[in-house]
């Protein structure tokens, strides 16, 4: 498949991504519904195992296989879904353990001044881009190929539904080590914000999965159509 032919659906899927980034910003956190950022919490690994069923039918092209991963992927909204995805997977983790890149971490001093905050929470995710970038290749990029290898052998339909499911079951389990949760209480505290408010927390879930899903198999089904 053509990257060019799927560029939509990376676009949304990486702005989907990039607002759950600016989300663990404090200041936005604070002004959010819980529900609201629970469910996106629980949307990150639907869509990242979505995006890998995408993303391991592309064809870049032809490129050295000696060349590493992250300089094999030709496709910038291909690159900015995976970084953002896996940014904020790290900004979570780091958050709850308190975690620093060099003098830089997602969580600025308390006593700045809002703008100063900003500024050092944009240092953090877009001055770390790239790095993030090359992690996201090393890291995620092979393991949700090898992970929805099986997937792609299934109707695009069945296959983009199982790896919303298999990104689902994977989420609780990763987001409930990275907020060093017990997997039963984290599975609690969902299942409480829900409850709250199901309409919000269910709505902006399912949104933010069965819209992209929906687009990537439109899409698909344009992979044999002429340029």
């Amino acid at each position: 498949m053509d990257p060019r032919r799927v560029s939509p659906y990376f676009v949304l899927v990486a702005l989907i991504h990039a607002g759950a980034v600016a989300t663990r910003f404090d200041v936005i956190a604070a002004k959010i519904p819980p529900g609201v950022a629970f469910a996106l919490m629980i949307g990150q690994f639907p869509l990242l195992v979505l995006s890998g069923f995408f993303e391991g039918q592309l064809a870049y092209g032809e490129t050295s296989k000696s060349l590493p991963l992250w300089m094999r992927i030709r496709s910038v909204p291909v690159k900015l879904a995976f970084t953002f995805g896996f940014m904020y997977v790290a900004c979570v983790a780091m958050q709850t353990w308190n975690i620093s890149l060099g003098p830089i971490n997602p969580t600025p001093p308390a006593e700045w001044p809002t703008q100063q905050r900003a500024m050092y929470f944009a240092m953090f995710t877009a001055g770390f881009f790239f790095p993030f970038y090359l992690a996201a290749t090393s890291l995620l990029v092979p393991v949700l190929r090898a992970l929805t290898w099986p997937l792609r052998k299934l109707p695009a339909l069945l296959g983009g539904v199982l790896a919303l499911v298999v990104g689902g079951g994977l989420g609780v389990v990763v987001f409930a080590l990275v907020t060093s949760s017990k997997l039963g209480a984290f599975v609690s505290s969902i299942q409480a914000t829900i409850a709250a408010d199901p309409a919000l927390a269910l709505g902006i879930t399912l949104a933010m999965t069965l819209g992209p899903l929906a687009i990537g198999l439109a899409l698909d089904k344009l992979k044999g159509a002429p340029s």
